[in-house]
C-alpha cells in the first residue's frame, strides 16, 4: 500500500455507489487492493475535497485526500497548510490515530511472526541442535540458524560468550554450502552431545567454524539429522540464509 503514497489517481471510472463506494472501488481497480474507510471528513479549507482514512488488509492505515464523489485521490504529504484551524486539529488528529492503529498492526504481525518461528524451532528435534544455558538464570532464548562454513556465522560465533551472559542460546545447524559443511555439523552435534560445560563445547563448534581438512573417518560422519533440520528450516519459507537469529523464551 506504500505505493499509494507516490501516485495521484484521477477520476474517469464510472461508479454507481456513494463516496465510499467508489473510493474502494477506485483503489481496487487502480492498485489490486482491498481497504476499509475508517472515516472521511469534509475540509473547510478546501472546497470539494474530504480527508479519509483507509485501513489496508494487513491492518495499517493511511490517510489520502479524496474528492467528494470518492473517484479521486492523492497521497498526503508533511507539507501542508489549512487556512481552518479546526482543519489543522482534524489533521493532527488523524495522523495520530494512524500511529496508533500501524503501531498495533506492526505489535500483532510482529508477534504472529514470532509464534511461526517458536513453532518451526520447537519442531526441530533437539539431536538437532545445541542448547548453552546463560550464566545468568533466565528464560530469554536466543536462536541461531547457522553454516560452520559460512564467514558471516564464524563472525556471529565470536559473540556466543556475550550472548551467553544474558540469554541462553540455542544453535541449529542448517548449512547453506556444501556436504563438508553437514559433515561438520554433525560431528559439532556428535562431539558436544555429553559435554555439559559452556567453554567445552564452544571449543568443539571453534575448532570446526573454520577450514579444516577432514579425515577418511570424519567424511564417513552420517549427516541425515543435519540434512533433516536445514530442510525444515528453508522448506518453512520463514528463513532464506544463515546465520539467522531469532528471540524467544526458553520453555
Amino acid at each position: 500500500m506504500k505505493k499509494f503514497l507516490t501516485f495521484v489517481c484521477l477520476g474517469g471510472l464510472l461508479f454507481a455507489g456513494g463516496f465510499e463506494d467508489n473510493l474502494k472501488e477506485s483503489i481496487k481497480n487502480n492498485f489490486k487492493q482491498d481497504v476499509e474507510v475508517i472515516s472521511s471528513d469534509k475540509l473547510k479549507s478546501v472546497s470539494g475535497l474530504r480527508l479519509a482514512v483507509l485501513k489496508t488488509a494487513e491492518g495499517n492505515a493511511m490517510p489520502l485526500y479524496v474528492s467528494e464523489d470518492g473517484k479521486s485521490f492523492l497521497a498526503v504529504s508533511d507539507f501542508f497548510y489549512f487556512d481552518s484551524s479546526s482543519d489543522k486539529d482534524l489533521f493532527v488528529g488523524k495522523i495520530d490515530e494512524i500511529r496508533a492503529i500501524n503501531q498495533a498492526a506492526t505489535e500483532k504481525n510482529e508477534a504472529q511472526k514470532a509464534k511461526l518461528f517458536d513453532s518451526l524451532f520447537e519442531g526441530i528435534p533437539s539431536e538437532a541442535g545445541l542448547l548453552l544455558k546463560s550464566q545468568n538464570k533466565t528464560d530469554e532464548l536466543l536462536t541461531i540458524v547457522t553454516d560452520p562454513d559460512c564467514p558471516y556465522c564464524r563472525m556471529e560465533l565470536t559473540k556466543l560468550r556475550e550472548h551467553l551472559k544474558n540469554t541462553n542460546v540455542r544453535m541449529i545447524f542448517a548449512p547453506v554450502h556444501d556436504e563438508t559443511a553437514f559433515i561438520k555439523s554433525a560431528l559439532i552435534l556428535e562431539e558436544a552431545k555429553k559435554l555439559k560445560d559452556n567453554e567445552k563445547i564452544i571449543a568443539v563448534i571453534e575448532k570446526y567454524y573454520q577450514d579444516v581438512e577432514l579425515d577418511e573417518k570424519q567424511l564417513q560422519t552420517k549427516t541425515d539429522v543435519v540434512h533433516g533440520a536445514a530442510d525444515a528450516i528453508f522448506g518453512s519459507g520463514l528463513i532464506r540464509g544463515v546465520p539467522y537469529l531469532h528471540n524467544g523464551k526458553l520453555k
